[in-house]
């Protein structure tokens, strides 16, 4: 949580749409800009902020409506959790030719990998079978 003044000086730097915008998905007021060292953002369009004065240094915008971890490509996801010192766009990792490419995790969407069995149940369940009464 942040202090009142460093949330009033926010919301004057980043206005009240954003600060909405990052009170409902966050709960924390973040100004900066992207990346104090370099501006980029990734090939879907999801912002990665660095700002080493307040103290939290690196955080990530997404551009979804609803951010999920797995949005985040392998090279950022290394320097977001300071694996790496330098983010992707100064210092590229290597990527090998072998490596299919980066998708997210659909789980729980409906682009969500569903498997469909083609043999039959090993386990049948039971079927009671009602005989007529004799009287």
């Amino acid at each position: 949580m942040s202090s009142l003044t460093r949330t009033f000086k926010n919301f004057l730097k980043i206005g009240p749409r954003d600060y909405l915008r990052h009170m409902l998905y966050i709960g924390d007021t973040r100004a900066g800009t992207l990346d104090d060292r370099v501006l980029e953002s990734d090939r879907v369009n999801s912002a990665y902020f660095s700002l080493l004065s307040e103290g939290r240094d690196r955080w990530v915008d997404y551009a979804k409506h609803y951010g999920d971890a797995s949005q985040i490509p392998p090279e950022w996801h290394s320097w977001i959790h300071k694996i790496t010192e330098d983010p992707p766009t100064i210092d590229p990792p290597p990527r090998p030719k072998y490596l299919s490419p980066f998708n997210e995790n659909f789980t729980g969407t409906r682009k969500a990998f569903k498997t469909y069995s083609t043999t039959g149940p090993k386990i049948l369940s039971w079927e009671p079978k009602v005989h007529q009464r004799i009287d």
